[in-house]
């Protein structure tokens, strides 16, 4: 029993039509169909969405969508969560029907941050089309890679790095520990633990020992196909003046490979646009310690204050 991939996210927003621009005409994305006026939908592959932008009275990331293969693997984790006294909101048929799912199921971990598990593979098989001309998003075959990955915070660190492997089965990719007073004796350090689910994607999950994110999520990842596809998007940044608030200038990452961008989403939360993330095995890879975050690149906007 563990999760297959990142199937989706789940997003509140105050302006659906914000959410339409940068999804669509910044980040290369597909408008989906949707069931309901007050929620938008986006796709990057054949599936029926990939962002669930719901209207609210805040801008915040709500969920991740976990994906499992089956409904024994399904069924296992609800009884994992129920073990580990986790809350288990069965949600109503008609609404995981209108979601595109047979089942989920609603609960939090250790530090309150609200998740969704699933099964159920639906397809759209109208073609995936760019209207900003990026050519694809790394999703893997038949969607067997998810979306990409999310990074929360974990103020109990320990604790949620647990339960993520123990009721959820994450495995550890990278376990990181950046030193932010020299490393001497009584520097504790920072902790990451970037986790990945049963596919290659090198981390669908990352955890950071930081207090709790405003705004629900650290950042979330796309990985688009070609480094070309970057660099437009990156250029479509830079054009918008600031519409569109670059986080961190373009870099690579040392763990999983990323060549990368950072830019704020209508929630407050980030969103990395990245190409070329390291593949693993999953059944054979062994954890690694990375001992710097990048290895050039990644200027962050707060460090171009100092």
């Amino acid at each position: 029993m563990a999760v297959s991939s990142l199937g989706y996210i789940v997003v509140e927003a105050t302006d659906l039509d914000r959410w339409r621009s940068f999804a669509v005409d910044f980040l290369g994305m597909m408008e989906a169909a949707s069931p309901n006026p007050d929620v938008a939908l986006f796709r990057i592959d054949d599936r029926p969405y990939r962002f669930w932008i719901q209207k609210g009275d805040q801008d915040r990331f709500i969920a991740p969508g976990w994906e499992f293969a089956d409904k024994a693997s399904f069924d296992a984790a609800v009884a994992a969560l129920e073990a580990a006294g986790r809350p288990v909101e069965r949600v109503d048929v008609l609404e995981a029907r209108a979601r595109q799912t047979y089942e989920i199921v609603r609960s939090t971990d250790p530090d309150g941050h609200a998740f969704e598990i699933y099964h159920g593979r639906f397809v759209d098989y109208a073609p995936f089309s760019s209207k900003a001309g990026t050519s694809g998003f790394v999703t893997g075959d038949n969607g067997d890679l998810g979306m990409g990955h999310v990074v929360l915070t974990a103020p109990s660190f320990t604790t949620v790095h647990e339960f993520y492997k123990n009721v959820l089965g994450f495995r550890d990719t990278d376990l990181g520990r950046f030193y932010l007073q020299g490393g001497g004796r009584e520097d504790p350090g920072v902790g990451f633990a970037f986790m990945h689910a049963q596919n290659g994607r090198h981390h669908s999950l990352a955890l950071g020992e930081m207090p709790e994110s405003p705004n629900g999520a650290v950042h979330i990842m796309l990985e688009v196909a070609n480094l070309a596809d970057v660099g437009r998007a990156y250029d479509r940044a830079l054009k918008s003046k600031g519409a569109i608030p670059i986080s961190a200038t373009l870099g690579q990452h040392v763990n999983d490979k990323m060549v990368s961008f950072y830019v704020q989403t209508p929630g407050g939360f980030d969103l990395e646009y990245g190409w070329n993330g390291l593949a693993i095995d999953p059944q054979t890879w062994v954890p690694t310690t990375s001992m710097a975050v990048s290895a050039w690149g990644h200027k962050w906007a707060w460090e171009a204050e100092d």
